[in-house]
């Protein structure tokens, strides 16, 4: 519980300051393994993947689901309306897909 906590210090801070992160995942995962270890972004993608967890970095869907809980508790970060409909068409789509 205390890593969620911490992971939601670092994200919330990124919403508050980046409005291109509110509206991409990957590029607020990104931001969160940098401020989590300095220069994570000029690692070779496979190895951020492959050794997060030894490398001290959260995964993508907490990282995610977090961003989903801030927005929701904060209007303020969320993203812009365009990203807003994608996400809301998106939702709508996989609840159809996971009804099959």
């Amino acid at each position: 519980m205390r890593n969620l906590k911490t992971i939601e210090g670092k994200v919330k801070a990124i919403l508050e300051k980046d409005e291109e992160a509110r509206n991409d995942d990957m590029l607020l995962y990104l931001k969160v393994c940098n401020t989590c270890l300095k220069d994570t972004g000029a690692m070779p993608f496979a190895e951020v993947m492959l050794q997060y967890r030894y490398l001290g970095l959260p995964s993508i869907e907490s990282v995610g689901r977090t961003r989903r809980k801030l927005q929701a508790e904060f209007p303020e970060l969320m993203g812009s309306s365009r990203v807003q409909k994608l996400r809301a068409a998106g939702e709508k789509a996989y609840w159809k897909y996971a009804k099959e």
